[in-house]
């Protein structure tokens, strides 16, 4: 697939003024990533009068892109621009050819004006009124999401895509005492009291008058405590309640306790934070809310109001509250004070909820975002989109069926059957479950309740086959990812084909995960939260609440390419009635490169090689499902192989294609070689129970891609792998359905000794490192997983 590269102008007047604001610490973080990020092609677009200032903040921060100023005809310079902020250029809204893209950080300006002035109110009004159904729209959290579909119901929900942000790599905890002393002294707070800390622009949204009243009446409940109020920020505006706050302090004699050190150098934040007993945030609304998130992530305890988007991204890391439950975040200040075991529960959770937050995966959602946009709208005005070769108006059915085999497929081709060659399929290996399928649209009440479950369904809106247009179900099953979660479902939402929906069953997480799910309630089919025994397990009964023809299994660190349904229904559309299987390729993110991974053609010597197919990227009719019973909930990692391959002995058709619909992450628990070979093994053993465990063994080494990797202990290596197999046949030549397999193994794997080159003389050593270093890179290619696993014992191995 080759990737188009879209000329992306970012729009930074932002960075121009150089005020630093919530808005300009987005421009900073995520404008230098896309400009590296190697998806666009990045140049900054300095408006009139602030050439000067844009050339300073690339040359300061050494960002390897060049400096535009708006041209007359945009579109001759870009083909999409990206604004952070306020209204593009006349001539860049002007201009048809380029796609328009915008950040959205909140509609607090318009929900409520009389925190701003007229003026900055009817900027953010004329913002949201000049996106149009073509615009690209990022927010910075799924309550402005919402907020923005509330104020513009015209708009689509699938253009609007939710970039979190993250806190900046300078925040993290500082133990160093001497910086936080000079910190102390730099500020005037004075040394060895505790402090509260709030950090926010002072102005009346803050609601920093509700914190100076909770701060008095804090110490008028603990007269013996030394507590002070450190307030840090800039002067705002509208700070008539926060004076009178003030006011009130000075009279009773506290004033003296409540520090305003102004704006707040960045080298002095970690150490501001660090050094707080507490961060305290009451603001009344916010888009995304970073400082509670910078608070987090250097290790200090938060107490934060739990309005718009707060909750998503403090999570259950903080202590939670309602902003005018002035004796509660009393009652909450005083409970931090009083326990050492506290803060540091609340330390421990802050740090690892402020590590799912990633400036890097925003960027890359941001970037991949508009690399998607771009390439659909060239593909509606004319131009080829990428991965996809089907024509679109061929009819289901009618095109020819070429077959795949060994010597490769074209897209659409189709495996043969092998039910005569590998007889009856024993009853142990269908993991046969008593009503399995059981196919229904919502949890049983043993499982799931009222309270843990919503959706589209549980309101009465379910989704079914349309003429000439099958439903495809996705089903993701999640435990404790909120890091990926968002971008997984935002996949599904931006698929091109007009027929999908999305089931996601959360495994009762502890990270805030489920509260992301039902952040995205409005836009899943179906959501529950429920205790399950496993990846597996979980995924039997997800996959019985779909109503699709066609079924997805979609990992919750995994993302569609936007033809992802369209390829499926395309390909196997005229299939659903039947048992069938669609085998699509998946693109592996290494090391900067997308390199594709192509299905391998599955056959019955696949178990002994393994089956190099990514499940995520497999589509199978409800028939299949039907046929093939439930995954094996006792297999950790090996339960898709062991699916795959029952599917093939059932006689479920098998198409191919080596178009892309899948973005496939390596690591977690699939990439542990030595697990998966384990119970490759034993999928084996259990299939064929004639076999001796050495025979096991030695037909893993005759065949396994990377046999070096399982424990020596279990068997030593035969010395000829083709003697071994003599004897094996001969030992069982009555075993119709292994004799084929091997044979089919053998066709794979093995080399004929004409044709294997002479290796007699010793490789020069450069030679032979770059044949091992060629081999390491083509396991990427070929086996994805494996590389995954290698690459990872290899780090270990290097320290």
């Amino acid at each position: 697939m080759k990737e188009i590269k879209p000329r992306l102008a970012l729009d930074a007047y932002v960075l121009a003024q150089g005020v630093k604001t919530g808005v300009y610490r987005v421009c900073d973080e995520l404008f230098p990533r896309l400009a590296t990020s190697g998806r666009v092609d990045v140049r900054f677009v300095a408006r009139e009068g602030q050439e000067a200032a844009i050339a300073d903040y690339l040359q300061s921060n050494e960002i390897p892109v060049s400096l535009h100023t708006t041209p007359a005809a945009p579109s001759a310079d870009a083909d999409v621009l990206l604004c952070p902020f306020g209204v593009a250029p006349a001539n860049w809204r002007a201009d048809d050819q380029v796609l328009k893209a915008h950040i959205i950080h909140d509609l607090i300006a318009i929900h409520r004006p009389e925190y701003f002035s007229q003026e900055a109110s009817a900027e953010v009004r004329d913002i949201v009124a000049g996106l149009t159904e073509e615009t690209v729209i990022f927010t910075i959290s799924e309550h402005t999401r919402k907020d923005l579909l509330e104020c513009r119901p015209d708009l689509r929900p699938e253009q609007i895509t939710v970039a979190p942000l993250a806190a900046s790599k300078m925040f993290r905890p500082c133990s160093d005492f001497a910086i936080r002393a000079a910190m102390r002294e730099k500020y005037g707070i004075p040394a060895g009291v505790p402090y509260l800390l709030s950090v926010a622009t002072l102005e009346i949204r803050k609601n920093l008058d509700q914190v100076v009243h909770a701060f008095l009446r804090f110490c008028d409940q603990h007269p013996e405590s030394e507590m002070h109020l450190v307030l840090a920020g800039m002067a705002g505006w509208k700070l008539e309640k926060f004076d009178d706050a003030l006011s009130a302090a000075d009279d009773r004699d506290r004033g003296h306790r409540i520090i305003a050190t102004g704006f707040v150098d960045d080298a002095d934040l970690s150490a501001l934070y660090s050094d707080a007993q507490c961060f305290v945030y009451l603001s009344r609304y916010e888009g995304f809310g970073l400082p509670p998130l910078e608070a987090m992530a250097c290790g200090t305890p938060v107490i934060c109001a739990n309005n718009s988007s707060l909750p998503e991204v403090v999570g259950d890391a903080g202590l939670l509250l309602d902003t005018d439950d002035l004796q509660g975040v009393v009652q909450a200040i005083g409970q931090v004070a009083a326990s050492e075991t506290l803060r540091q529960e609340l330390s421990r959770r802050g740090l690892a909820r402020a590590g799912q937050f990633s400036w890097d995966r925003c960027a890359a959602l941001v970037a991949d975002t508009l690399v998607r946009a771009h390439a659909q709208r060239q593909a509606a005005r004319g131009g080829a989109a990428p991965g996809r070769k089907v024509e679109a108006s061929q009819p289901l059915g009618s095109r020819p069926e070429p077959l795949a085999g060994f010597l490769g497929y074209d897209d659409g081709a189709v495996g043969p059957s092998f039910e005569a060659h590998l007889l009856s399929v024993p009853a142990r290996i269908r993991t046969d479950r008593p009503g399995w399928p059981a196919w229904t649209d919502r949890l049983p009440s043993t499982t799931g309740s009222a309270a843990q479950e919503g959706g589209l369904r549980t309101r009465g809106s379910m989704k079914q086959d349309r003429p000439g247009q099958p439903l495809v179900s996705y089903v993701t099953v999640v435990r404790n990812n909120v890091a990926t979660l968002a971008r997984t479902i935002e996949s599904v939402q931006a698929q091109t084909y007009g027929n999908v929906e999305h089931i996601v069953l959360d495994g009762a997480s502890s990270d805030g995960t489920f509260e992301l799910v039902k952040a995205h309630g409005d836009r899943l089919d179906y959501f529950a939260s429920a205790p399950d025994e496993g990846l597996y397990d979980a995924l039997d009964k997800a996959v019985q609440l779909a109503r699709g023809s066609l079924i997805c299994v979609l990992n919750s660190d995994d993302w569609l390419e936007p033809q992802a349904a369209e390829i499926a229904v395309q390909r196997l559309g005229a299939d659903t009635g039947r048992a069938a299987l669609l085998l699509s390729a998946a693109l592996v993110h290494a090391e900067g490169i997308d390199h594709p991974w192509r299905p391998a053609f599955v056959h019955p010597g696949s178990y002994f090689t393994c089956a190099h197919v990514c499940h995520n990227a497999i589509y199978a009719t409800r028939k299949a499902y039907e046929c093939s019973g439930a995954y094996d909930a006792s297999l950790k990692i090996a339960a898709d192989f062991r699916w795959i391959m029952t599917c093939l002995e059932a006689g479920a058709k098998f198409v191919y294609t080596k178009e892309a619909t899948l973005n496939y992450s390596l690591g977690g628990t699939s990439s542990n070689i030595m697990k998966h070979s384990l119970e490759c093994m034993r999928i084996v053993a259990e299939r064929f129970p004639c076999l001796s465990a050495a025979e096991v063994k030695g037909l893993y080494d005759s065949f396994f891609s990377l046999p070096g990797a399982v424990v020596k202990g279990h068997a030593e290596r035969a010395e000829s792998h083709m003697d071994f197999l003599r004897q094996l046949k001969a030992r069982h030549h009555d075993r119709a359905d292994l004799l084929s397999a091997v044979g089919w193994a053998s066709v794979a794997v093995m080399q004929h000794p004409e044709d294997v080159p002479d290796e007699s003389a010793p490789a020069p050593r450069g030679r032979f490192a770059r044949r091992l270093k060629d081999a390491g890179k083509s396991l990427l290619v070929r086996y994805p997983r494996l590389y995954g696993a290698a690459a990872g014992g290899y780090r270990r191995l290097k320290g």
